[in-house]
């Protein structure tokens, strides 16, 4: 997630649960001292899932597979 400060205007790059510890810290005295209403979130995760992971491993070891196979049959 990117959090861009509203006030200075720095940003930078966190995980959702580097952003969750972010926004939820407390001081000595028990008070959150940061603010979402302070913050500009924006979600910029590009992760894929395991299941496309995956899909795209099998489809690159059948690509793989069939044109070994299309070799053998072309050359011999």
């Amino acid at each position: 997630m990117r959090l861009t400060n509203k006030n200075t205007g720095n940003s930078f790059n966190l995980s959702t649960k580097e952003t969750k510890d972010f926004l939820e810290t407390k001081n000595a005295y028990g008070i959150k001292i940061n603010n979402s209403e302070d913050y500009i979130i924006k979600d910029t995760c590009k992760d894929i899932s395991s299941f496309k992971f995956f899909l795209v491993c099998f489809a690159l070891v059948a690509l793989c597979y069939s044109s070994f196979v299309l070799f053998l049959h072309l050359n011999y």
